[in-house]
């Protein structure tokens, strides 16, 4: 192996590990995710379990339905936002490998790289935004029970310090 085949292959190396630092990136977020998934799914298995004990009658099952319908919906959206970034995960492996490809045998790949690499930010921040949506989601469902539970109104209360804070 003589000194310019060593060059481009460490040239070969560096620009197709380049995109590992966004799979690390996003394998912190999927485990956040998944963190997340998990105790949906065990907080769900427990109202439907202990549910009509937790609660209060007076509450009734309403309130009980209600949160169920809540977690499950925000299970739902978490489910996509982890395939969304596993398929970016996959796509950045992709444009990986065609990298690594294109550079090892010389084979002209055109727009694959590219291609493939937007649609893994694509994916990326469809995940994000669903992450988001879930928060939003839990937020809402803890006012809920707030609410119903206690005799204070969170939300007008929630904004009323927000703004007294972004008084100077």
């Amino acid at each position: 192996m003589n000194h310019v085949e060593s060059a481009e292959i460490a040239k070969m190396m560096t620009s197709s590990i380049a995109p590992v630092f966004l799979i690390t990136g996003i394998a912190g977020i999927l485990s956040i995710m998944s963190l997340r998934y998990g105790r949906i799914i065990d907080r769900i298995r427990t109202l439907l379990r202990e549910g009509p004990k937790l609660y209060q009658k007076e509450l009734g099952n309403e309130h009980l339905h209600r949160e169920l319908r809540t977690l499950y919906r925000r299970a739902r959206i978490l489910r996509v936002a982890i395939i969304t970034e596993v398929a970016s995960i996959f796509a950045i492996s992709l444009t990986i490998f065609a990298m690594f490809f294109s550079l090892s045998f010389g084979v002209d790949v055109m727009f694959g790289p590219q291609f493939l690499f937007i649609a893994s930010l694509l994916c990326l921040m469809i995940g994000l935004g669903l992450f988001i949506q879930d928060y939003a989601l839990s937020l809402d469902c803890i006012e809920n029970d707030m609410g119903v539970r206690s005799d204070m109104n969170v939300g007008q209360e929630a904004s009323r310090s927000m703004f007294d804070t972004l008084k100077w």
